[in-house]
């Protein structure tokens, strides 16, 4: 299927520009990136020289900033950098003008909006996160700039937000004028090759093969969470983006509850009691994988194939196994047709014929870690500013706002380290760089265009080293603070002294930075996983005293969230097979907590059929778990009553208690896997009579 463009793309007349040079030392792209970020670079000081701005530096480092490869996360990033900026801008006006006579205090007042704002950022997602930092950081470099000048504050903050506003609007014109790669583009070729993959694991699941193990199945439902920040890019590029991305979300969705399908169907044909007639009709209605014309269709039909199984049997009918099987496929249909039809919806700008019922996806929240990182900036820039104070030099504060931005923008990264060792790379690289420009070249040319010319390896370095995920934080200190350590200035100061003053304030800068990050509360590796496996006990319990949440989009892509994130720590700890053990038992046990959700959801709704009012509240009684023998013994008596029950009721009703059938014998198989790791981590819930005992 063809991609319907939203706009006419511009001509890409640059095209025979690019050099063929070996994709494995230049990354895909890379040549029209740097040279957009270049040309954003020129056009910012100029427009910034010829505005007279005090600040012409910040214009570029606002572009250094942005530099995105795609169309959408620039867009996305400028708008959420204006908010940010403007909303930092009034705090660092409100601090000044009411702490101005006491910087000890400012600065305090300082210290804990930085901290504000790294504990939001580090909460929230994507861009949103990027402006919270950035209104934290803000208040740093205008509010510190004015600090023994307080009287200059609006001048100077009207000065750096319009370099700021310049910044943004030429990185903007840049890349909307020459066509950068779009995110929705990139997003639908994304969607097809996540939902390829996992058609490819539903249709081998079905046939009975080999799936991916837990962590490979973790790993694609990652990928599929991921793509909710290219959503959040292509918002600004799709003139019909409500529809479109409707449809994304959909099928996004529909791509999880498959996964999550297949592993239920591999593991009942592996471990399930399935008679051979039951399992040959199942997946003759489930073909080839080829998603159904309805997802009502399905459902009845294989509503049909459970009232037909064991017909000759009347007295057993299907098995519990059965029924759990029947009623994963028919998810699995449905769940097929949503995500194609999700697809097609995005693709072609149309409303989507059939929509998921439920299109939240959440992400697992560390808020142990929100608050270390509001520590961590705290800490550091408190260290920073008692060393200025100390010092009594007015020029070190340029140095700690410095401190405030680095330290800001490090806490949404996983991995803080790198980004310290970034820091202590990339600033001194900077300066080097700087000085050859400043002292070498510079004093030969003072025009715009020899400044152009000159800084086009300063930027293509950058953006090259941006580009690349091992270096990409040297990239970003090396590439964003390199206009401010040069001093760009409408009247450059080419004295060394002034140089040097100025840049051994930015190395001490970098070593601040670096202790922070690095040797100040780093981020343990197994400490988040910890926190992650409390989280999942926790929310375990929750469910098994029958107060957990709701069954939804929203819980399995927080599940699957917490999984990646387990993934994600295991990667920094050394490889052994305990990794492993660990990870696919809280897997089991996150799992456990899903399916008690999804067998709660449906038995609600099945509660509402009068002929199976009685059976369906007694079952859902049964899954509240006190003792794990017990719980078993009683969902496996309930589940047997509603499933005899169930196969004499109408189409739309049997598939209601099919799926509560299925959520309970799904519960059952993974309480029985889970038996003794409940009793070992103290899961299992006292009743309420045993809690007053005490």
């Amino acid at each position: 299927m063809s991609l319907n463009t939203p706009a006419a793309s511009p001509i890409r007349f640059w095209k025979g520009l690019r050099p063929a040079l070996p994709a494995s030392i230049f990354p895909p792209g890379w040549f029209l990136f740097c040279l957009r970020t270049w040309l954003s670079a020129v056009l910012a000081l100029s427009t910034a020289f010829w505005l007279q701005l005090s600040s012409p530096g910040s214009a570029a480092v606002t572009v250094m900033i942005l530099a995105q490869p795609l169309r959408g996360q620039v867009l996305s990033k400028a708008v959420y950098r204006l908010m940010g900026t403007m909303v930092g801008a009034f705090v660092a006006l409100f601090l000044t003008a009411c702490f101005n006579q006491d910087r000890v205090v400012f600065l305090g007042g300082v210290g804990l909006w930085l901290t504000l704002c790294t504990i939001v950022g580090t909460l929230e997602k994507d861009f949103r996160a990027y402006a919270a930092m950035l209104s934290g950081y803000t208040v740093a470099i205008v509010g510190i700039s004015c600090i023994d000048n307080p009287g200059s504050i609006f001048d100077v903050t009207v000065n750096r937000v319009s370099a700021i506003v310049v910044g943004i609007a030429a990185t903007a014109a840049v890349n909307d004028i020459f066509g950068s790669p779009t995110a929705w583009e990139k997003l639908a070729s994304n969607l097809h090759r996540v939902a390829n993959m996992v058609q490819r694991i539903s249709r081998d699941a079905m046939a009975g093969h080999g799936i991916p193990d837990d962590m490979a199945c973790a790993g694609l439902a990652g990928e599929i969470i991921a793509l909710t920040s290219q959503v959040s890019f292509a918002k600004t590029e799709l003139p019909d983006a409500s529809v479109r991305l409707a449809g994304a979300r959909s099928a996004m969705v529909a791509l999880l509850e498959m996964l999550s399908c297949s592993r239920a169907i591999a593991a009942v044909l592996r471990k399930g009691e399935i008679s051979g007639p039951v399992l040959n009709q199942i997946r003759s209605a489930f073909g080839d994988g080829t998603p159904v014309a309805s997802p009502r269709q399905a459902v009845w039909d294989l509503e049909d194939l459970a009232k037909e199984a064991h017909a000759e049997e009347l007295d057993r009918g299907p098995t519990l196994d059965e029924a759990w099987l029947i009623e994963r496929s028919m998810a699995l249909l449905s769940d097929a047709r949503w995500a194609a039809d999700g697809i097609d919806a995005f693709e072609n700008g149309k409303r989507a014929r059939t929509q998921a019922p439920e299109l939240k996806i959440e992400q697992h929240q560390d808020v142990i870690a929100a608050l270390l990182a509001g520590l961590r900036t705290l800490t550091g820039f408190s260290v920073a500013a008692g060393l200025c104070i100390i010092s009594d030099i007015p020029s070190t504060y340029t140095a700690l706002s410095q401190v405030a931005v680095i330290l800001t923008l490090a806490a949404t990264t996983y991995n803080a380290r790198g980004f310290g060792m970034g820091a202590l790379i990339g600033t001194p690289l900077a300066i080097v760089v700087a000085a050859i420009l400043n002292f070498g070249i510079l004093p030969h040319g003072a025009d715009m265009p020899f400044l152009a010319m000159v800084i086009i390896p300063v930027i293509f370095g950058g953006c090259l080293l941006l580009m690349n995920p091992k270096t990409a934080t040297i990239g970003f200190n090396a590439g964003v603070f390199f206009f401010v350590i040069l001093g760009v200035a409408n009247q450059q100061n080419y004295e060394p002294s002034a140089f040097i003053d100025r840049n051994v304030l930015y190395l001490f800068a970098a070593i601040v930075i670096f202790i922070s990050l690095v040797l100040l509360l780093p981020p343990s590796a197994n400490r988040r996983r910890f926190r992650v496996a409390i989280t999942i006990g926790h929310d375990l319990r929750l469910q098994l005293e029958g107060h957990g949440e709701q069954a939804g989009s929203a819980l399995i892509s927080r599940h699957y969230d917490r999984l990646c994130k387990i993934l994600d720590w295991n990667s920094y700890l050394p490889n052994t097979k305990s990794k492993v053990r660990v990870f696919n038992r809280l897997s089991s046990l996150d799992e456990l907590n899903v399916e008690l959700a999804r067998a709660r959801r449906h038995l609600q709704r099945a509660a509402t059929i009068p002929a199976i009012r009685a059976d369906a509240e007694a079952a859902f009684r049964s899954t509240v778990v006190y003792n794990i023998n017990s719980a078993l013994y009683r969902m496996r008596k309930h589940a047997r009553i509603l499933l005899d029950h169930a196969i004499t009721l109408p189409h739309g009703e049997m598939a209601t208690a099919l799926a509560a059938v299925s959520g309970m014998v799904g519960a059952i198989r993974l309480l029985e896997h889970n038996r003794s790791a409940l009793q070992i981590y103290d899961i299992i819930p006292l009743p309420d009579q045993q809690w007053k005992a005490f």
